[in-house]
Order: C-alpha cells, then structure tokens, then sequence
C-alpha cells in the first residue's frame, strides 16, 4: 500500500502527457487556420515536437541518473504547461514550432520518468503496472479531441483545449515534490547475456521506432485523412477519440489477459490485428470510425508489452530507457512528417498504403527480436 500514492500520481500525470500528445492531430487543421500555414508547412511541427522528443529523451537519460527523479519531473511539467497556455497565442510557424519543440522534449521526459519510476518502484512485479500506466496514457489522448470539440462549442475555439489541459496539469508538479524519488538497483544477473545485450537492445529498440511512427501518424493524421477525403472537419476530430478508445479498451483487457497468455503471444495478435486493419482501409469502403477502433485495438497493449518484455530480459536503467525514448522521439519524427509531403505528392488515398508499409516493417522486426530471444 505504500506504492499506492506514487502510483496513482503516476497515473495521473500520464493522463496530462496522453492529453497533450494527442491535442496535436486533431487540432491540426486549426493551428495552420490559426497562422494561415498550408497542410505541408504545418506538417513540420511534427518534426518540430519529434526533434524535441530525442533532444529531451537524449538529457533526461544523463538527468534521470544525476537527479531526483521526481525533481526532474517537476520541471519539465512545468515547462509543459507553460507551453500549453500560449500556443493559443501563437502569430507564426516559428513560434508553433518553439513551442511544439518544447512539448515535445518535456512530454517525452515525463513520459520516460514516468516509466522509468514505474518501473524502479514496482520491480520484477512492473508488468501490469506499466499497461495501466499506458492505458492512463491512452486516456488521455482519447479526451483530448473531446476536450477541443467542448471547447469549439463554447465558442471558445479550439485554443481553449490547451488551456483546459494546462489547468488539469498545474497540481501534478506540487504533488510530485512531496512524494520520494524511487531508486534504480541493478540486477544480481541478466537474463541476456553481457555479449548479446547490445544487439539485443538494438532489435528492441527497433521495434520501438517502427511502431511509434506508426501509432502516431494513425493519431496525428487520421483526422486530417478525412477531412480531406470529404469528412465534416468536428467528426474527423472525433476520429482520434475513436482510435483511443479502442486503444484503451485493449490496455485495459490486456492487464488480466496477461496472467494466461506470454507477451510474446500477445504482441503476435497485435500484429495480425493492426495488418488487417489496414487491409479493410485499402480494400473496402469501410467506416472510417470502424477503421480507427480497429486500429486502435491493433495498437493498444504493444508498446507497454514490448516494453515490459524488455525489462524482463534486461535492466533498463536511466541510460537505456532514454535511449528507447529517443528511438520513440525518432518514430515520431520520422513517418508522421513524411506523410504531409505524401499526401500532397500522390494524394490522399496514399495514406492507407503508408500504413501498411509501417506495419509489414513493424512485424518483420519483431520477428528477428523473438527470433534473438528465443
């Protein structure tokens, strides 16, 4: 029971930084209203928050093994919410991209502290505590197009999103400060051999890559997929909170699912479900809501499995949890910026073909992972 407090907060927090990584996709089309920008310039806050996930994973990994870890924390919430309460503000690209820039390194340094807390406080017994956590991610950015579409009817306009996001956050950076910082402890010995671990780590981190640049540029264009394929620009918006909803449902049913089946088992379904979903995309005129739930489910548990299956077979400690975080900083720069330029190049039907390209390379790498781990 006396986890439960830095747990909960925890939990919490990661709400906040779900909330925040999913404002982005559907408030997409406001922001370049916003600073009169055409679809492919306003695709480079995308690389503008991507650069900002690795440069702030690159500093927390030094940071996390230096600091207090709920010191560092604080900051970077900080720096977060301050974020969010002008980019309302903005009058440029340039300032959307300084601020993007600084949401995106201190949203993936909480994210890796978060983890990284996680997983020092709960230990060998982190598994489900990590899915949890993921699903409270996942919450997050299920509520966040809500939150924007409350905010249009208000009649606020979609800027008064952010501001309620930075509202819910204030209280985290408080809390956090009371409550005792866990501590890394190194392993007596490795399930992975010294020898084996860095090609291990490599593989693994691989998949991390593939699979985030997947998930976000589900998540940051599957709204703007529809508005320019004809979709009322609130319902495209709604999208997003489809996507996440199903994602959260998987990361709830998967904590118990995990007592019966391996990781490995449940990463192999995930697979399968997130292929087919791209198929109904490209071979049938199917709903886009029944696209995104599907999509979302295909999506939901990966990365907290990948991850716990990661923990299980070697330490990750501040350095090699950074790294992992830099490689989700490089995932979401990488796919979701290209996909702009795509879409303007061949049109918007490319985008269901960008996916499944992301997903035949997402499989094939976690099969040479197994396949090293076995």
């Amino acid at each position: 029971m006396k986890e439960l407090p830095r747990t909960s907060l925890y939990c919490a927090m990661f709400i906040a930084i779900g909330a925040v990584s999913g404002l982005l996709g559907p408030s997409l089309i406001y922001l370049a209203d916003l600073i009169d920008a055409s679809v492919t310039e306003i695709s480079v806050v995308f690389t503008a928050r991507a650069i900002g996930n690795i440069l702030g994973a690159l500093l927390a990994g030094r940071m996390y093994d230096r600091w207090q870890g709920h010191h560092y924390i604080v900051l970077m919430l900080t720096i977060m919410i301050m974020a969010l309460l002008f980019v309302p503000f903005s009058t440029s690209l340039t300032m959307l991209v300084v601020l993007f820039f600084l949401l995106g390194a201190t949203e993936v340094s909480a994210n890796a502290g978060g983890n990284m807390m996680m997983l020092w406080l709960h230990k060998e017994k982190v598994g489900s505590y990590v899915t949890v956590l993921h699903l409270c991610h996942s919450a997050g950015s299920m509520l966040a197009p809500l939150i924007l579409v409350f905010s249009g009817w208000l009649g606020q306009g979609y800027g008064a999103g952010y501001w309620l996001v930075a509202i819910y956050a204030v209280f985290l950076p408080l809390l956090l400060w009371r409550q005792p910082s866990p501590t890394f402890e190194a392993r007596a010995q490795e399930v992975v051999p010294e020898t084996k671990q860095k090609a291990t780590f490599i593989a693994f981190v691989t998949v991390i890559f593939l699979y985030v640049g997947f998930e976000i540029t589900i998540a940051g264009w599957i709204s703007t997929y529809a508005v320019l394929s004809g979709v009322e620009q609130n319902t495209a918006a709604i999208l997003v909170t489809w996507f996440f909803v199903s994602l959260s449902l998987g990361r709830l049913v998967s904590v118990p699912l995990l007592r019966f089946i391996t990781p490995q088992q449940g990463v192999n379904f995930l697979l399968f479900v997130s292929f087919s979903a791209v198929l109904v995309m490209l071979l049938t005129q199917a709903s886009l809501v029944l696209v995104a739930l599907w999509l979302g489910l295909g999506c939901s548990a990966f990365f907290p499995m990948v991850f716990s299956y990661a923990n299980s077979i070697m330490a990750l400690n501040g350095k090699r949890t950074a790294m992992v975080f830099v490689c989700c900083g490089l995932g979401a720069l990488v796919a979701p910026t290209l996909t702009g330029p795509i879409i303007e190049l061949f049109g918007v039907s490319a985008f269901p073909y960008l996916l499944a390209c992301l997903a035949i390379l997402i499989s094939l790498s976690w099969f040479r992972l197994s396949n090293m781990t076995r």
